[in-house]
């Protein structure tokens, strides 16, 4: 499975399977994809003018990117960098 082809909610509920032990798989390559996908969200969202762009830790573990549009005020959760693809 190519991890640039899939959402990041895909990859989440491939890590949370590999972790629940639903699945077998590499549960640590799984989690760096997670890591890998969110760098790449922080790197286009900053591209594209997001401003203030953090991670956090969600109840149950998950880490999700925020930021600031160029055009808004408030903060946000960015978007999967599959959105800017579109």
């Amino acid at each position: 499975m190519s991890n640039s082809l899939v959402s990041l909610d895909t990859l989440y509920a491939r890590w949370e399977a590999i972790d629940s032990r639903e699945v077998s798989g590499d549960g640590w390559a799984a989690h760096a994809a997670l890591l890998d996908r969110l760098a790449a969200n922080r790197y286009l969202a900053e591209q594209h003018g997001w401003m203030s762009c953090a991670l956090e830790r969600l109840d149950g573990g998950w880490l999700r990117l925020w930021g600031v549009r160029p055009t808004g005020t408030e903060r946000e959760l960015i978007p999967d960098c599959l959105a800017f693809s579109r």
